[in-house]
């Protein structure tokens, strides 16, 4: 038994032995030689791998960089640029990689995949962002918001409410005072129309600045020795264009626009007047009907019938730039319902022109207009979808019907050429034009119908290349 164990031992040992030598033991690092550490990892291997983290994270950030300018120009001038740039790469994930067999597509495609990770780093970033500064400013708000806690005597409360006052009315005096010195050494008389509280309102737009405030008022004071303000007699010939109608729920004056109707309807030449209309309008409102409370007006601004090829551009900016610059400050609301949705790409480019603040006051009302302005207005017109049965609305509702009646009456007995010249030159006293709204939904059937060819065409190609891999 002894002898059988040690021979066991013996052997055991043996193969110990061997399987040590084909196997690696870990041990100390003191114990790798420095050959034998450049045999495992080379140098060069090393400075490669360096050198290519380097120049991906530097070629990272550049994308980051160049997409960031992007969407910051984008975001002041075309938003559209950056939601479509965020849009393409929906053609990088599995369902759409088919496109990339399509020879047209495979170059945007590949691009798309290389921004990938900086713009989704870069959205990312700028949505976190974005809700915090969100939170910071209802933080700020909801601070702005809380009651202070009252002092334990009534006496030094209203103290300090009469010092603030105090120091409030020798800020407004020294102001004043330093702009009616500046326009007695310059020797400007203000008309009897600009007042201390039209004063205050230019005061405002100009965010304190006294030089800015000098030009504004010389500015105005100009164009109102150069512009006719028409009269209550000759605005009644525009009165089926552009009145007033009521108020809102906060007892401001209501403007309604036509635009829509008066682009149809009225020649090129006539446009001036038509803006020469509005602004006369609301320089009687701002002088007979404002309340003291809240001395600002809302408008209406119905853009149905509408045509992307006669959108008034030049008169828009025209009129814009007229109110902002001479009525600062008495835009509440600006409601813009029934806009072609062709048309609304083109009001972008017009929207860029006005200031940041009239911006705010801007709502575009797609289909749910009507409730819109049920909400907002005390009385909503006739032809808008309201109950209201005012002059100005039966006799737009009147001519509506009139119309309607010829139409009819001209499709059953069938009128020869010179009707139709005659029917195109009374077209321009018509409330609503048929021939703008079909060649609207010409335009956009063409779009769609091009949409769904090309998307065709696509799928055509790549099941083309689909069977000829799979033959091969």
């Amino acid at each position: 038994m002894s002898d059988s164990n040690n021979n066991v031992h013996s052997v055991s040992t043996l193969s110990g032995g061997k399987t040590s030598k084909n196997t690696l033991v870990a041990s100390s690092p003191g114990s790798i030689s420095p050959k034998t550490f450049k045999h495992m990892i080379p140098s060069k291997h090393i400075i490669r791998l360096r050198k290519g983290s380097a120049s991906h994270t530097i070629s990272f950030l550049l994308k980051v960089v160049a997409l960031e300018a992007v969407r910051r120009i984008s975001k002041a001038r075309c938003p559209f640029i950056w939601r479509a740039i965020q849009a393409l790469q929906v053609f990088g994930y599995p369902p759409f990689k088919w496109i990339q067999r399509w020879e047209p597509l495979k170059f945007i495609v590949k691009g798309v995949q290389n921004f990938s990770r900086p713009l989704l780093f870069l959205s990312v970033t700028t949505a976190l962002s974005e809700h915090f500064e969100s939170c910071n400013k209802t933080d700020d708000t909801s601070d702005d918001s809380q009651p202070h806690p009252e002092s334990p005597r009534r006496s030094s409360t209203s103290e300090i409410r009469c010092s603030d006052e105090i120091v409030k009315d020798t800020a407004t005096e020294n102001w004043l005072v330093q702009l009616f010195g500046e326009l007695e050494k310059q020797g400007i008389n203000l008309p009897e129309r600009i007042n201390e509280d039209e004063l205050r309102r230019f005061y405002g737009a100009a965010n304190g600045d006294l030089s800015c405030l000098l030009s504004s008022l010389k500015k105005t004071i100009r164009w109102r020795e150069t512009f006719h303000i028409l009269t209550l007699q000759e605005l009644e010939t525009w009165s089926h264009l552009v009145f007033w109608h009521g108020f809102d729920v906060l007892l401001r004056p209501c403007l309604v626009i036509r635009l829509g109707h008066a682009c149809s309807n009225l020649v090129p030449h006539d446009r001036p007047r038509f803006a020469q209309a509005i602004v006369s309008q609301i320089e009687h409102g701002v002088l007979h009907l404002v309340n003291e409370e809240d001395p600002r007006i809302t408008v209406v601004m119905d853009c149905q019938g509408l045509s992307p090829f006669r959108f008034p551009m030049q008169m828009m900016r025209s009129f814009s730039a007229i109110v902002q610059d001479h009525y600062p400050n008495r835009l509440g609301t600006l409601f813009v319902v029934r806009l072609p949705p062709v048309v609304r790409v083109i009001a972008q480019t017009f929207i860029q022109v006005l200031k940041p603040t009239t911006k705010q006051k801007m709502r575009f009302e797609g289909e749910a207009y009507q409730k819109a302005l049920n909400d907002f207005l005390q009385i909503v017109p006739a032809f808008l979808g309201g109950k209201c049965s005012c002059s100005q609305c039966s006799q737009i509702l009147s001519a509506k019907v009139k119309i309607q009646a010829n139409e009819t009456s001209k499709s059953q007995h069938g009128q020869n050429d010179d009707m139709d010249e005659e029917s195109a030159g009374t077209s321009l006293t018509q409330s609503d034009i048929p021939l703008n709204n079909n060649c609207e939904n010409v335009l956009r059937a063409a779009i769609v119908a091009f949409l769904m060819l090309w998307i065709f065409i696509a799928f055509l190609a790549g099941m083309s290349d689909g069977e000829s891999l799979s033959s091969q």
